[in-house]
């Protein structure tokens, strides 16, 4: 996504979601038991049944990328068949917004500011997030964007020119 954004001078931004795998329903029946401090009194030998996915639990990624892939394919966005983690929404005249989803870090880039805004509006509706602007680290790499084109690099030394 970053050399496309590149090759055609788009700009990239980020958002984060805070607490992603609280967002999940869980389809199997995951059960525990009851936390100390929170433990039932006479009903000590019972467990609780969780409806949500909670942090740290197997179910929890799935059961996040479950909900949030629902509600993108319900927003008009399409998956890439060989990239699940990818979406595309296109509309008239060429707009165009894609994102990457990787855990709970959303990056996105195309052509129509319109709907950037609109996205990060729904998305700020729908998930609690936080807009972390134009990319400037993803995945311990840098992103520099500038007018001249967009340069990523690992550490301080390297610089590598993504504009072609």
């Amino acid at each position: 996504m970053i050399a496309l954004a590149a090759q055609n001078s788009w700009p990239i931004f980020q958002l984060d979601v805070k607490s992603a795998f609280l967002h999940g329903y869980l389809k199997e029946q995951v059960f525990i038991e009851q936390p100390l401090g929170y433990v039932k009194i006479g009903s000590e030998h019972k467990v609780y049944r969780l409806k949500k996915a909670l942090c740290g639990l197997k179910q929890a990624p799935r059961a996040w990328y479950s909900c949030i892939e629902a509600y993108f394919l319900k927003a008009g966005f399409t998956k890439c068949p060989n990239e699940h983690t990818l979406f595309v929404k296109s509309e008239d005249k060429g707009k165009m917004l894609i994102f990457c989803l990787y855990v709970d870090d959303l990056t996105f880039s195309g052509y129509c500011n319109v709907l950037f805004k609109d996205f990060k509006k729904s998305m700020m509706d729908e998930f609690e997030m936080i807009d972390l602007g134009m990319m400037h680290y993803f995945l311990g790499i840098e992103v520099n964007q500038i007018a001249g084109g967009i340069f990523i690099c690992q550490n301080t030394l390297c610089r590598v020119s993504l504009q072609l």
